[in-house]
C-alpha cells in the first residue's frame, strides 16, 4: 500500500463517500426482495463482523405507484460543449520532449529516490524510473520545489519533514531525506488538433477533425441522454417511496448502518485509509457519522421493502431483460458485474432497477419549462464535471496500484 496520498486521491474518497451515502439516501442500487433477506450480502464474508440480518425489515403501505408525475428534459449538445471537450483532451495528450536544460516547474522528470529516516532506509520509500510533475503536488512538500533546477544526471539530498497529520504514523512529522538521482528532464507540448492527432487518438476509428466533432457530439448526447433517463428514474423511486408509509424495524436499521460502514471500510482500505483518518479530512465526528449511517441505513431498509412489495404485486421476474438494463446502465456485461460484486449483488441491483423502470414506464411525464431545463443542465454539466474529475482520480489511483508492485510507498 502507497503510502503517498495525493489531493486527486483524497477528492476521489470524498466522492467514494458521498456516493456511498447518497446511494443509501435514493437507494440507489440498495434494493433487495425479502425472498432474499435470508441470504447474506455481498458485505459478509468469514470474517465480517456483521450482525444477523433480520429476518422482517418491517412493511410499507404503498403510495402511488402507476402515473407518478415526473419532470422530464430535453437535452442537447453545444458546438462549445464540444470544442470545450475537444480542448480537454489536447491537454490531456500532452507530448514530452526531453531537453537539456535545469528542469523548470511543469517539466515531467524521471527519477530514482530513496527515502531514509535516521540514516535507515524506510519501507516504501524507494523507486526507480518514476515519472513527477514539477508543481503537480503529488509528493510531500519540498520534494518537487527541491528538484527545480536540476538536470539530467545530477544528483541532490533533500532534507524533509513529513506532515505532522501524515496518515502513516511511523512518518508523520519525521525529518527523512531523499537522495534523488534525475534520469531526464522532459519537457511537455500540447498537440495541434490535425487529422493525424485525430487518427492517432482514436485508433483510425475517425480520420478527420471533422468526424471526430461529429463523433464527440454524439457520445456526449448519449450521456445526456443517459443521465436525463438517471434522474427521471431516481425521481420516479422518490416519488413512491415519499408517498408510501413505512414501518422498519430497529434491527433492519442496524443491519442496513453496519453494512454501509463495513462497505465504507473496505473502500478506504483500498486507497490506504482508515477511518479515523477519513473523519478528520472530513471534518465529521464519531457521532455524526454513526448517525448518518443510521440514517442511510433506514433508507435502504425502505427501498427494499419498496421494491419488494411492487415486484411482488406486479409479479416482475427477473430475466434477460431486466440483466441487460444492468448492463447497459453499468458498460460491462453480466458476467463481468458477476465477477466485480457477486450474484447476489447483481441481482438486487437488477431488481431495483426493474422495478424504478417499471415506475417510469408507467409514469405522466411532464415536460419541464425552458428555465427548467436550462437550471437542469448546468446542474448536469456541473454532475459531468464531477464524474469526470473521479474518473481522471480513479484512473490515477489505479496507474499508481499497478506500478505499487515496484515501490510500495512514496513521499
Amino acid at each position: 500500500m502507497r503510502m503517498r496520498f495525493s489531493p486527486k486521491k483524497l477528492l476521489l474518497m470524498t466522492g467514494l463517500a458521498a456516493m456511498a451515502l447518497s446511494f443509501a439516501a435514493c437507494g440507489k442500487k440498495e434494493a433487495k426482495t425479502a425472498s432474499d433477506a435470508s441470504k447474506s450480502t455481498v458485505a459478509e464474508s468469514a470474517d465480517s463482523n456483521l450482525p444477523k440480518e433480520p429476518k422482517s425489515y418491517g412493511s410499507v403501505k404503498l403510495g402511488k405507484y402507476e402515473g407518478v408525475e415526473i419532470t422530464t428534459h430535453e437535452v442537447s449538445v453545444s458546438d462549445e460543449e464540444v470544442e470545450s471537450y475537444i480542448q480537454n483532451m489536447l491537454e490531456n495528450s500532452q507530448n514530452l520532449t526531453e531537453v537539456d536544460r535545469p528542469a523548470a516547474e511543469g517539466d515531467v522528470l524521471n527519477i530514482d529516490y530513496e527515502g531514509k529516516k535516521d540514516g535507515v532506509a524506510f519501507d516504501g520509500g524507494t523507486a526507480q524510473g518514476q515519472n513527477l510533475e514539477l508543481g503537480s503536488h503529488s509528493f510531500i512538500d519540498g520534494f518537487e520545489e527541491g528538484l527545480i533546477g536540476a538536470t539530467k544526471g545530477e544528483k541532490r539530498t533533500l532534507n524533509l519533514t513529513f506532515p505532522a497529520d501524515y496518515h502513516a504514523a511511523e512518518l508523520a512529522g519525521q525529518s527523512v531525506t531523499f537522495d534523488v538521482t534525475v534520469n531526464s528532464v522532459q519537457e511537455k507540448t500540447q498537440p495541434e488538433l490535425t487529422d493525424e492527432w485525430v487518427a492517432k487518438t482514436t485508433n483510425n476509428a475517425q480520420t478527420t477533425v471533422d468526424a471526430y466533432r461529429a463523433e464527440i457530439k454524439s457520445q456526449l448526447l448519449a450521456q445526456k441522454e443517459k443521465n436525463e433517463r438517471n434522474q427521471e428514474l431516481t425521481a420516479g423511486l422518490d416519488a413512491v417511496m415519499n408517498s408510501s408509509t413505512f414501518e422498519v424495524n430497529d434491527e433492519a436499521k442496524a443491519y442496513e448502518a453496519a453494512v454501509q460502514k463495513e462497505r465504507m471500510n473496505k473502500q478506504l482500505s483500498q486507497y490506504g485509509l482508515t477511518l479515523e483518518s477519513y473523519l478528520q479530512m472530513t471534518s465529521m465526528t464519531q457521532e455524526s457519522y454513526d448517525q448518518q449511517m443510521l440514517e442511510a441505513g433506514e433508507n435502504v431498509a425502505k427501498v427494499k421493502l419498496m421494491v419488494d412489495e411492487i415486484a411482488k404485486k406486479e409479479k416482475l421476474k427477473l430475466d434477460d431483460a431486466a440483466y441487460k438494463a444492468l448492463e447497459d446502465s453499468y458498460g460491462y456485461s453480466k458476467d463481468m458485474l458477476v465477477s466485480i460484486l457477486g450474484q447476489e449483488q447483481v441481482d438486487l441491483q437488477a431488481r431495483e432497477l426493474q422495478v424504478a423502470n417499471f415506475i417510469l414506464d408507467k409514469a405522466n411525464k411532464v415536460q419541464a419549462s425552458e428555465t427548467e431545463t436550462s437550471a437542469s443542465a448546468e446542474a448536469g454539466a456541473e454532475t459531468a464535471a464531477a464524474e469526470s474529475g473521479a474518473e481522471s482520480a480513479a484512473a490515477e489511483a489505479g496507474a499508481e496500484s499497478g506500478a505499487a508492485e515496484e515501490s510500495t510507498a512514496q513521499p
